[in-house]
């Protein structure tokens, strides 16, 4: 944790569903690899299971597993998927090993298996990153291995992925190929799906120009238009607003309407 931890705390443990949940806060930033420096005691296994938080996507992790478990040379096997921009290019050969980063037909997906004895390879302690400062100097001795995945994967770490992500996943609730989450109500409004918490409230004499998440505590009054928009929770929009490719937030009291440009 570093950057609002209470709040990603609070948030994080509200879906724990009977998970035992550890934190680790971070003064400094530690970065994709320097964090393993205050986690390593909690690391008992031999194998061990990295995600990121900013992905959502539905891969598999025993793939990831049982392709280190049949590789003893292997230290780490990274879930990978054919490249896009703007993230960093990777290649891998007919036999599994990843050669090269910055160059290939392939992209890191966010999640990897490693082994403990992964971590021996650390240069000291302090900030650090997972490819340039732990995996690219592996990447000779065979020891990092990809697995190629095609499942549905989703980048949440910009706002204009974050909004693409929110309104794929609408999509798919829409068509019925994800469940409408537990206390939330998908209507259809002006020919477009309406997802919105139990607890916000829609006038119906706004008008729906695309899809539109609203979170817990959203009010959007009469004679709004909006369309590709999440309000996040608490969120107000006022009588006639108009609101389109857009995620609005609450700061202080204040509702913050953030335009994001989307294709």
């Amino acid at each position: 944790l570093h950057n609002l931890p209470q709040s990603v705390k609070a948030a994080a443990e509200s879906g724990a569903h009977g998970l035992d949940m550890r934190f680790s806060f971070e003064p400094t930033i530690l970065g994709t690899a320097g964090l393993f420096g205050p986690l390593r005691g909690l690391l008992l296994g031999d194998a061990f299971l990295v995600v990121n938080g900013d992905v959502v996507h539905e891969v598999p992790y025993g793939r990831l597993e049982a392709e280190l478990a049949g590789h003893p040379e292997a230290l780490a096997a990274l879930a990978i998927r054919p490249a896009q921009a703007p993230y960093t290019r990777l290649r891998m050969d007919a036999s599994g090993h990843l050669t090269a980063f910055g160059a290939g037909s392939w992209m890191f997906a966010g999640l990897y298996a490693a082994r403990r004895a992964l971590l021996e390879h650390l240069p000291g302690p302090g900030p650090r990153e997972l490819v340039p400062d732990l995996l690219r100097p592996l990447l000779p001795s065979g020891a990092v291995r990809g697995v190629p995945c095609s499942e549905a994967w989703l980048d949440l770490g910009s706002p204009k992925t974050y909004l693409r992500a929110s309104l794929a996943a609408l999509s798919a609730m829409a068509e019925g190929i994800s469940p409408v989450p537990e206390g939330s109500v998908l209507e259809t409004r002006d020919g477009h799906p309406l997802l919105r918490h139990r607890k916000a409230w829609v006038s119906m004499d706004a008008t729906l120009t695309g899809a539109v998440v609203a979170g817990e505590g959203a009010k959007v009054e009469a004679r709004a238009h909006l369309g590709q928009v999440v309000l996040l929770p608490g969120v107000r929009v006022t009588k006639g607003q108009k609101l389109a490719d857009a995620i609005a937030y609450e700061a202080g009291h204040e509702s913050i309407f953030l335009k994001v440009s989307l294709p």
